[in-house]
């Protein structure tokens, strides 16, 4: 579980996770794809991806 899943599925704080996405890398990228990653930069609280379909 990667860091995007825990807050999607409120294992941690809004807080907790945007300070922690930005010591996040390539590693995370690489897992999430880089739209969603640079989604949750930029995301505000309770504010979740959704894929456009």
């Amino acid at each position: 579980m990667n860091l995007v899943d825990e807050y999607e599925a409120h294992l941690i704080s809004y807080e907790e996770f945007h300070e922690l996405i930005w010591g996040c890398g390539q590693r995370l990228i690489n897992e999430v794809g880089i739209e969603k990653f640079i989604f949750y930069l930029n995301a505000s609280e309770n504010e979740y991806y959704k894929k456009e379909d």
